[in-house]
């Protein structure tokens, strides 16, 4: 674990802590240590800054990208072992039922009635992240990456999800950054910001697409004693990012830090 003090640092010693802190290896107390270093010293906290900036423009310069949903099929097609004649018997029958299904359905369609999308299956996307936000709670520490800079914590989330969080400073509006840390649904890791108000942590977690997509609505949720708020930003459903805010704290505060939220994506766009 790196060391951080108050005593002067080698150039290189100073070095290798701007690369800890940037990378997110110092632990809480750490990195509370660094960040009044920060204060002190107007040029190490300089340096910080412009490295910072660097790895930022560095990392939305590079293209992201994304294997395609056909080649992620072939190649699970490839992993998977051909199935026992049972198996291949019961996909041939679903396959018929799905057929004749199809087929009334165009024909209802052709009546004029109109159906409605399925919602998603599986589990509970907003227990997920609740038990996400319990976990933190009794941890050591809420967060994976401890820090109250953003520019130290959306870097660090760009090697460990596939789009990197939109992370912003809610401070003024009461609402401080803690860090960050990753959550898991259906397999895939979902980008989790944490935030500090009065006595209170609130894990805010970013999906991409509509909530209709996750199978959830817009708007409060209470599940076993805790405040969850949903909301989006984006114009289209094309570039659509729901949100997903859990707490014990009140409702009515978990719709200011989504006011605050949307009010600095805005800011920022």
């Amino acid at each position: 674990m790196t060391d951080v003090t108050s005593e002067p640092q080698p150039a290189r010693d100073r070095t290798l802590l701007l690369q800890a802190a940037l990378d997110g290896e110092l632990d809480a107390t750490a990195m509370l240590l660094f960040e009044r270093q920060l204060v002190e010293d107007p040029a190490l906290a300089a340096e910080y800054r412009r490295l910072g900036a660097l790895r930022q423009a560095i990392h939305d310069k590079l293209p992201k990208l994304r294997a395609s949903e056909d080649f992620r099929n072939r190649m699970e097609a490839i992993a998977t072992p051909p199935p026992p004649v049972a198996q291949l018997a019961r996909k041939w029958f679903g396959e018929w039922q799905q057929t004749a299904m199809a087929a009334s359905l165009a024909l209802a369609l052709g009546s004029g009635l109109t159906f409605l999308m399925l919602p998603r299956q599986g589990p509970d996307v907003t227990q997920t992240l609740i038990a996400g936000h319990v976990r933190g709670m009794i941890a050591d520490q809420p967060t994976d990456v401890a820090s109250s800079d953003r520019h130290t914590v959306k870097p660090w989330f760009a090697t460990r999800v596939t789009q990197a969080p939109q992370v912003v400073d809610l401070s003024a509006a009461g609402f401080a950054l803690a860090g960050g840390r990753v959550d898991v649904i259906d397999d895939k890791p979902v980008a989790t910001l944490v935030f500090r108000h009065l006595k209170h942590v609130i894990s805010v977690s970013e999906l991409p697409g509509t909530p209709a997509h996750w199978g959830l609505v817009e708007g409060h949720r209470m599940i076993k004693g805790y405040s969850t708020y949903t909301w989006t930003t984006g114009e289209t459903p094309d570039n659509k990012t729901t949100y997903i805010a859990v707490s014990d704290i009140a409702p009515g505060e978990l719709d200011a830090l989504a006011a605050a939220f949307r009010k600095a994506v805005a800011a920022e766009h």
